[in-house]
């Protein structure tokens, strides 16, 4: 055997292939033709040449690692994983399932949209067998160009998949429609009709399902959504503290209850009101989503939609591995249920 080259450029020269043949071979792609297949892997063979993060996937074997993408792309560039009360526990949680099943879970960051270029270079070596977004904005181009190159993929807080998709990945969802829903009833059925709505990120689907969710309660109940009671953050609680800074200052007439399309926003808000000088329940009744787990802690404990984080994770995780060894999963689609949680920051209307 001769001596082991250092890159799949002197492999490529020494088959007369370009380089992405060479990782067409490497990487077991049908669209090589085999004559050329056969003198690229009789280099290989005779060079001893095999990559460092594709050996198992030379020897027919599973690197056991999955990656998870949470994206940041446009947020607070101070935003910091192990301070989301979303992301950590999902995280946390995707860790032990993965182990659990004998795999590892590789962990990135994606704060720019070079970042996806580090995605598919993680997936082309065979560094990784699959992979979880979470963060991403809904049809995002980018996400899109991931899944049409053929990876194994589950994505959280997607709509499904529709004609731009060669094959759809795995799609896991808060029911944030029905979530936003409850939500909305409880506080009408405490007598709540001046109610306002701090909207998430309305790039995200979650956003924009807990804002119909909100506006179909209302129209149920005949009652109308005035313009200045819907405000738009972003998920974060500072978004929460400014909007409900917004939405006293410029609201006519007062409101009485808020619905926040989710916890950080809630606490956010909470500080705000307090700021004020406002009583909750007694003068706004408040409302999250999602049950982080600080949420049953706070002062006064909120009441909030739980639809479960370590659910949601389990489901990705469990399917997406499912998917890796088998080629396929017990289902594409995964909702996830929402529950009402009542606690202390909900009170009927004065």
């Amino acid at each position: 055997m001769k001596k082991t080259l250092l890159n799949s450029e002197d492999i490529a020269r020494l088959a007369g292939v370009s380089r992405s043949t060479v990782s067409r071979v490497i990487n077991n792609y049908a669209n090589v033709p085999p004559e050329t297949r056969a003198r690229v892997e009789k280099v290989i063979k005779e060079y001893g040449y095999v990559p460092h993060a594709s050996a198992r996937s030379l020897a027919g074997k599973s690197n056991k690692v999955i990656g998870l993408f949470i994206t940041n792309i446009g947020a607070n560039p101070q935003t910091r994983v192990f301070e989301n009360a979303y992301f950590s526990p999902f995280m946390a949680a995707a860790t032990d399932y993965a182990a659990e099943l004998g795999y590892n879970l590789l962990v990135l960051m994606v704060n720019r949209k070079s970042d996806f270029t580090r995605i598919h270079n993680l997936f082309y070596n065979r560094t990784l067998d699959g992979g979880i977004f979470i963060g991403v904005p809904n049809n995002s181009p980018d996400v899109f160009d991931v899944v049409n190159a053929g990876f194994k993929l589950a994505i959280i807080d997607q709509e499904e998949c529709d004609g731009r998709l060669k094959e759809c990945p795995i799609i896991v969802n808060s029911d944030s429609y029905a979530g936003a829903y409850l939500a909305t009833r409880h506080l009408i059925e405490l007598g709540h009709r001046r109610i306002a709505h701090i909207a998430g990120d309305l790039k995200k689907y979650s956003g924009i399902k807990r804002l119909e969710g909100f506006r179909q309660a209302m129209h149920d109940a005949g009652l109308p959504v005035d313009d200045s009671w819907v405000v738009q953050g972003d998920f974060t609680e500072e978004s929460g503290l400014e909007c409900v800074q917004q939405l006293f200052n410029r609201s006519g007439s007062p409101v009485t209850a808020i619905f926040a399309s989710n916890d950080a926003m809630a606490i956010g808000a909470m500080k705000g009101l307090k700021s004020m000088g406002l009583n909750i329940p007694g003068d706004v009744s408040l409302v999250g989503y999602d049950d982080i787990h600080i949420a049953s802690y706070i002062s006064p404990s909120l009441t909030t939609v739980r639809s479960s984080i370590l659910a949601m994770s389990s489901a990705a995780v469990n399917n997406l591995i499912q998917l890796i060894e088998n080629g396929s999963s017990e289902s594409h689609y995964i909702t996830i249920p929402a529950e009402l949680m009542v606690r202390e920051s909900t009170a009927k209307a004065r």
